[in-house]
C-alpha cells in the first residue's frame, strides 16, 4: 500500500459533517455482457429463475449480497469464476445475478491491462483519452482487442488490452452511451503534477481542477473550478517501524462557481477498508470528458490491504447537492 508520511501537523477542516464507513463501490447502472443471465431469487445458483436477461440489458443496483463479498459461482468446478452476488432491477423485476456477467455502463481502463476474464470484451462504445498538443487532451473513438503476451510476473502468457493507436492513451473509456470525441482536458504533454501543482490529497493538500478550454476553437468561456481540500491529523506512532498514523481524514470538495461555494464531502469516496490503515489519495487526471462544461476527474487512492485504484468522477452525472459523482473505478495491485 502507498503511505505517506507527515511531521506532527492537524489539518483539520470543521464541517459538522461525519465520515461514513467504509462500503465497497458499484455503478448505479450495469449492462449484461453475457448471451443470457439468469436473475434470480437468492443470492445461489441454485435458487429459482426470476428472469433471464438477454445480452445488453440496462440494470439498476439495488445492492450487494453480503456487503459485496466475492463468492465462487459454482464451489464444484475450479474454473467457475469469482464475484460477488448483485440485488438488481430490470424493468418491473427484482432479483439477484452473479457480478462475473456484469459491468457498469461506464468503465475505466488501461492499456496493457491484463485481462483474466474468459468472457470477451464487454460490446460497448470504446474511447481513448490522448495527448493533443502541449496543452490539450483529446477524445477519441478506438478499436480495442485482447492480446495474448508472454508475462514474467504470472511465468504464462496472459491476455493483454491493446488498441488500434499508434500513441499510448492516457487511459481508456468503455460507454454504454455514445460520447462527444475532441478537447477533453488541459493537461497535454503535463501532468497534475506539473505545472506547479502536486496530485497528493494528503492533510493540508489542496490541488484545484478545471475542464480548460479548446483554443483552436476560441472557446474563452469561463467556465467553473473546483478545488479539493484534504483535512485530517498525522501523528508519528511510538513503535519499532516510526510510522506515522493519519487520523480524521477528510476530502471537501468547493464549487467556487457559486456565492457562497458549494461544498460536497467526497470523503466516503476514499474510506480505506480498515481504520487501522492510513489514507492515500491523489489526483492523477482532470478535464472534462462529458463536455458539459464542468471538471471532471480520475482520484487514486489504496482503500485495501493489497491494491489500488482509479476512479472515474463525472460532473454529470452529480447529484442535487454534489458537484461530481462516482461512475467507475479501475483496480490495479499497487506496492
Amino acid at each position: 500500500m502507498k503511505t505517506s508520511l507527515f511531521p506532527l501537523f492537524c489539518f483539520l477542516l470543521f464541517t459538522g459533517k461525519s465520515v461514513a464507513q467504509y462500503q465497497p463501490f458499484f455503478p448505479e447502472e450495469m449492462v449484461v455482457t453475457v448471451n443470457s443471465l439468469n436473475m434470480r431469487e437468492a443470492p445461489d445458483k441454485n435458487a429459482p429463475k426470476v428472469a433471464s436477461l438477454p445480452k445488453g440489458a440496462v440494470l439498476q443496483f439495488v445492492e450487494a449480497w453480503n456487503n459485496g463479498q466475492w463468492v465462487q459461482a459454482d464451489t464444484t468446478d475450479p474454473e467457475s469464476a469469482y464475484a460477488p452476488w448483485l440485488k438488481v432491477r430490470y424493468q418491473s423485476k427484482t432479483g439477484y445475478v452473479f457480478g462475473a456477467y456484469v459491468v457498469g455502463t461506464t468503465c475505466l481502463y488501461h492499456e496493457g491491462d491484463i485481462y483474466f476474464n474468459n468472457e470477451p470484451l464487454p460490446s460497448l462504445n470504446w474511447y481513448g483519452v490522448y495527448r493533443r498538443d502541449s496543452f490539450a487532451d483529446e477524445l477519441r473513438p478506438i478499436i480495442v482487442r485482447l492480446q495474448e503476451e508472454s508475462s514474467e510476473m504470472y511465468g504464462e502468457n496472459v491476455k493483454v488490452l491493446k488498441t488500434n493507436q499508434k500513441d499510448e492513451s492516457k487511459f481508456i473509456i468503455a460507454s454504454l452511451k455514445p460520447m462527444k470525441t475532441g478537447y477533453a482536458g488541459p493537461l497535454g504533454i503535463f501532468d497534475v503534477r506539473d505545472m506547479f501543482l502536486s496530485g497528493e490529497l494528503a492533510p493540508g493538500g489542496t490541488v484545484s481542477i478545471h475542464p480548460g478550454g479548446d483554443m483552436t476553437a476560441n472557446d474563452t468561456t469561463i467556465k467553473p473550478s473546483y478545488l479539493l481540500i484534504a483535512t485530517g491529523c498525522a501523528r508519528m506512532e511510538n513503535n519499532e517501524y516510526l510510522s506515522v498514523r493519519v487520523t480524521d481524514y477528510q476530502l471537501t470538495l468547493f464549487d467556487y462557481s457559486t456565492d457562497p461555494p458549494g461544498q460536497q464531502d467526497l470523503s466516503p469516496w476514499v474510506k480505506t477498508e480498515s481504520d487501522e490503515m492510513n489514507p492515500s489519495v491523489s489526483i492523477t487526471w482532470f478535464g472534462d470528458l462529458d463536455m458539459d462544461g464542468k471538471p471532471d476527474a480520475i482520484l487514486n487512492d489504496c482503500p485495501y490491504e493489497m491494491g489500488c485504484r482509479d476512479a472515474l468522477f463525472l460532473s454529470s452525472q452529480a447529484r442535487p447537492g454534489e458537484s461530481l459523482r462516482k461512475v467507475c473505478e479501475h483496480f490495479w495491485p499497487g506496492d
